[in-house]
């Protein structure tokens, strides 16, 4: 999740921290609850409450912002910034991380998932419920690690056998079916999977099936798969993976599987 920073110029940090002190003090904070918070000595704490140092008023304004964020027991931690280029900034901004950063590519596969969700949303799919979570995963082109698939946060939420919601979409998310997908991305060519129950019945349905074997590689060297089916091993229950070129590829397959069964 994006964490809210503030810059102060160098020369600025000191009159903040005694513009803080002073807040907290006012707030009735004692002096060594305030040198933890700020982590600094509880004698330079009465330095600063004592401090007769003129402090500009927008300083003051910071302060009163963040003393009341620490009052609803938000933790405040200071760092340094390094700038290059002369760049001498300050101000509120947000910082995330690398995998929660939207960029077009990864805009559209949100919208794909989206869309996913929406066909399947309704849906009865109690034939093909597993015991674990059940979700769907979409890589970006070039995907490297899991924090570049993204995958429905918690899986999708079920009622009475039909998929109702979800809790958002992240990336960096569902593990196990990103490390599948990063495998099978390259020995495939596909960019989406879907995990479902196993499909005992599978030769009864029109779409192209293969196996993986119990750590997860290709049985054989098949082509244009829609289905893998791994058998499970000790506490590994048995289950199927609807694999595409991206989510509603996937999601048509599993409807069109439901009407095959």
């Amino acid at each position: 999740m994006a964490e809210e920073i503030i810059f102060i110029k160098e020369q600025n940090v000191i009159l903040f921290k005694k513009a803080l002190t002073k807040n907290l003090y006012f707030k009735n904070f004692d002096q060594v609850k305030i040198s933890k918070i700020l982590k600094i000595s509880q004698p330079m704490v009465s330095n600063y409450c004592n401090s007769k140092v003129k402090i500009p008023e927008y300083l003051f304004k910071l302060a009163e912002k963040i003393s009341e964020k620490i009052l609803n027991k938000n933790s405040l931690n200071f760092y340094t910034c390094i700038t290059f280029n002369g760049k001498n900034f300050e101000g509120s901004n947000f910082v995330a991380d690398k995998n929660e950063i939207i960029n077009t590519e990864k805009n559209e596969i949100v919208d794909n998932l989206t869309e996913a969700f929406l066909l399947l949303k309704g849906k009865n799919i109690g034939k093909l419920l597993p015991e674990v979570k059940i979700n769907i995963a979409i890589a970006i082109e070039k995907a490297e690690s899991p924090n570049d698939v993204a995958a429905f946060i918690n899986g999708l939420i079920i009622v009475d056998d039909k998929i109702i919601s979800n809790n958002g979409i992240r990336f960096g998310k569902s593990k196990h079916l990103s490390s599948l997908l990063l495998y099978l991305k390259d020995v495939l060519d596909v960019k989406a999977i879907m995990n479902t129950a196993y499909i005992d019945n599978i030769k009864k349905t029109s779409l192209n099936f293969g196996y993986l074997t119990k750590d997860y590689r290709l049985k054989e060297s098949k082509k244009n798969l829609d289905i893998l089916l791994h058998k499970g091993d000790f506490g590994i229950e048995p289950c199927a993976y609807i694999i595409g070129k991206d989510a509603v590829d996937v999601v048509n397959k599993v409807i069109k599987l439901m009407e095959e069964l």
